[in-house]
């Protein structure tokens, strides 16, 4: 359960962590055989190269044959993906000709499990002969089922007729966490969220939460007076719980600032790092919304001041009034400083976070990146 306690400091979040990467970014200018070999997996699907006119972008691109019957299909599969609660799906498609008569082309897009079942239907579309000219196609996807590993499944198909017309598609960009061949690989630990406050005696608490926690081994509380050197203060190792877990550390300190992080070790012994916590003792004076790290990035950090433990209703608006985002949160008595991850709804641009606690509304404008 998240908590947010009590501040008697300035909370500074600095982003100093190795976040998951190798994401799928594939231009397949250099054919399928070497995707193939990497754990792509490929039914039917046709590839074009130069002087084709099945191209789309640079010198090659995927491309499915007219069907010759109506379960005619053509399946592109990449490798295992760690996917989360959202995906972003990006692609250029194309038709190479007109459609005509009872001709169609559609697109389906599904998560698949390790054994080739199909675990969430993403989209499914039929495609008109304005696709004769090179479309994008990108949409966020809200994941319905558990965090795990699957692929992400394009498949390309239609029912008998215009025997000239392909349908082509490239530049593929998927932004999951690429695990490769190993569905059962081990993944680094995920940490969802790293909080923590100082009261008014210089405790500090330091406040976690993972997922895949199963995946975790320990984690160390490293502690430094200058962000450059380091010095382990203490260790705790994880449950044996599987999914979330939630860990707490408290230390009191005779500094005036303190600086945190977590270094992350998983089962395979690799080593991650959290994002830099900063505390110091001097009192925030003021009552309104301060917002750290301004522009964001993937987290909106702010402190917010309150003459008493209550609920307070926090939500985010775009500039044209609507809330992209509602919550309601327990805080304590004092300045309090709240951490929340912003979705992928969250484009670039200007944004306005507002906490009200029913007679009191406080606003403050920031720019995510």
């Amino acid at each position: 359960m998240k908590k947010f306690l009590t501040l008697c400091s300035i909370a500074v979040l600095t982003i100093f962590a190795n976040p998951l990467t190798a994401q799928i970014n594939e231009n397949f200018e250099n054919g399928l055989a070497p995707l193939a070999s990497n754990c792509w997996q490929f039914t039917n699907m046709m590839y074009a190269t130069n002087p084709s006119g099945y191209i789309i972008n640079g010198g090659g691109s995927p491309y499915s044959e007219p069907p010759v019957s109506s379960d005619s299909v053509r399946i592109m599969r990449t490798p295992f993906l760690y996917v989360e609660t959202s995906i972003d799906v990006s692609f250029i498609y194309r038709l190479s000709n007109n459609l005509n008569g009872q001709a169609t082309r559609f697109i389906k897009i599904d998560l698949i499990d390790p054994s080739g079942n199909v675990a969430q239907a993403l989209d499914s579309f039929q495609l008109n002969n304005s696709a004769t000219s090179s479309t994008l196609y990108s949409q966020t996807f809200a994941v319905n089922v558990s965090y795990s590993v699957y692929r992400l499944s394009i498949t390309m198909g239609g029912k008998t007729g215009a025997g000239n017309v392909r349908l082509s598609l490239d530049d593929l960009n998927v932004n999951s966490y690429v695990v490769g061949c190993d569905a059962s690989k081990v993944l680094p630990v995920h940490l969802i969220s790293f909080q923590g406050n100082m009261n008014k005696n210089n405790k500090v608490t330091l406040n976690w939460t993972v997922a895949d926690n199963e995946t975790a081994n320990s984690f160390e509380i490293e502690r430094s007076i200058n962000g450059r050197d380091f010095t382990t203060v203490g260790v705790v190792f994880a449950s044996e719980k599987f999914g979330t877990e939630s860990y707490t550390f408290y230390e009191t300190v005779t500094a005036d600032k303190v600086m945190y992080r977590l270094k992350m070790l998983d089962k395979n012994h690799d080593i991650d790092y959290s994002r830099i916590l900063i505390f110091q003792t001097k009192s925030i004076s003021s009552t309104d919304i301060k917002v750290y790290g301004n522009p964001v990035k993937d987290k909106l950090t702010f402190s917010y001041s309150s003459n008493k433990t209550q609920a307070v209703d926090i939500k985010v608006y775009d500039i044209a009034g609507k809330t992209l985002m509602s919550q309601k949160i327990n805080i304590a008595e004092g300045s309090n400083m709240l951490s929340l991850p912003l979705n992928p709804t969250f484009k670039a641009g200007m944004y306005v976070v507002e906490v009200s606690n029913g007679s009191d509304r406080q606003t403050a404008k920031f720019v995510k990146q």
